[in-house]
């Protein structure tokens, strides 16, 4: 197998890891936007830290590489909501 495939193999597996700890972590927020209810897309629900102090790290920037539990620990700062209300908020 050439060294692209194995790229490819790898970014793909990547993907789906972070998709599913996303997923997971959707879950465990509750599943829906905690200030509108919108539940339809995972894609358009976001994790707003409700103080910014206290933020050890973001998710888009490198969060789902860590553990579960150090992800559970960020995500007990957080609160679930959609794109929309993360704009407003």
């Amino acid at each position: 197998m050439s060294s692209a495939k194995k790229k490819a193999m790898r970014v793909r597996y990547v993907t789906a890891h972070r998709r599913r700890l996303k997923e997971r972590a959707i879950d465990y927020k509750g599943g829906k936007c905690q200030l509108c209810g919108y539940e339809k897309c995972n894609g358009a629900l976001e994790f707003h830290h409700l103080d910014k102090t206290t933020k050890a790290f973001g998710f888009s920037k490198k969060g789902w590489t860590r553990s579960w539990e150090v992800i559970k620990k960020e995500l007990d700062k957080c609160i679930l909501v959609c794109a929309n209300c993360h704009r407003e908020v």
